[in-house]
């Protein structure tokens, strides 16, 4: 078969294309690795001299995110995550694409921000900048997709450092704008930080919406944090029970898809949960082994969770 290089090149943009939907689609179903996989199988194909430029950055855009994501989830493969953002962002100013140089200082905002939350680390102003820069192009652009994403870590950035209104007034504008622009998973995501910023029922509300977009998307990776969050709702309104099952399917979705961060967050709200209804020994126990699941994920801030909570049954 004789094919011309525009020919070709069209060809490779079919497969890096599909080989992208495919690592998506396994990272919705939670299967880490195997997306990882994948995405380093796909990245040689960016070596062929037909691949163009724009196809390079996409990509590189999107594997960017995915490497985010399982840093976050793994704290694991920070040097990757960071040369491979590099890259991308490099390649984007080099295009002068200016929604890829968005799309860039977007994902180094983003990865600063876990990072610092990873190591305990209460400066967010470097993640801030990164994520404000972002906003502002976005917005020159017209691209309320991404802004709505912007926006929300932004509001993040302050909240790590305390209680602010103006993560309030960063999150209702990133749901306002990702509802506009059918953006699921941003809508999700401001609706279970807002949590924070309601009480009563309202609070209810946003928890179990948040939790049925995350259904409604198909992104079962995502569905444990969002069980854990109404299981800390039903917690808090010292409805008990109900808050244990949706504890217990967290932890059980978890451990099937092998997320140990999420297992470590389902022991410390199942032993919040024993400690509340006077059950100390088993309560003591979850903690401990949420403890130690964060001392080898080298998670400092699920340590100190897990000490405060722990701290908690001393007098017991």
């Amino acid at each position: 078969m004789d094919l011309t290089e525009q020919a070709i090149s069209e060809r490779y943009a079919a497969a890096l294309r599909s080989l992208r939907e495919v690592a998506e689609a396994y990272y919705f179903q939670g299967r880490i690795d195997d997306a990882f996989s994948l995405w380093q199988w796909a990245e040689h194909l960016l070596e062929r001299r037909e691949v163009r430029a724009t196809q390079r950055v996409e990509f590189l855009l999107q594997y960017s995110q995915f490497l985010i994501h399982r840093y976050f989830l793994t704290n694991d493969g920070e040097d990757l995550m960071r040369a491979v953002i590099q890259g991308a962002a490099q390649e984007a100013e080099a295009l002068r694409d200016e929604s890829a140089i968005a799309t860039g200082l977007y994902l180094i905002g983003q990865s600063l921000y876990y990072h610092n939350m990873l190591m305990g680390s209460t400066d967010y102003t470097k993640a801030r900048d990164n994520l404000e820069r972002a906003s502002a192009l976005r917005e020159k652009i017209g691209d309320t997709y991404g802004l709505s994403e912007s926006l929300f870590y932004t509001g993040l950035t302050f909240d790590r450092q305390g209680p602010d209104e103006r993560t309030r007034q960063y999150l209702r504008r990133a749901r306002t704008l990702a509802e506009q622009s059918g953006n699921t998973w941003a809508a999700s995501e401001a609706m279970r930080h807002l949590t924070d910023y309601t009480d009563g029922d309202e609070r209810l509300q946003y928890a179990l919406r948040s939790l049925e977009l995350r259904v409604k998307m198909g992104f079962t990776r995502g569905l444990p944090p969002a069980q854990l969050l109404v299981s800390d709702v039903y917690m808090a309104r010292g409805e008990l029970m109900q808050a244990l099952e949706y504890c217990q399917q967290a932890k059980q979705l978890a451990e099937a898809m092998g997320l140990r961060v999420y297992i470590m967050h389902a022991l410390l709200t199942q032993g919040e949960i024993e400690y509340q209804q006077g059950q100390i020994t088993p309560a003591r126990e979850h903690l401990e082994m949420s403890r130690m699941i964060a001392h080898e994920l080298h998670m400092a801030r699920g340590i100190a969770m897990a000490d405060e909570k722990l701290a908690l049954l001393a007098g017991n």
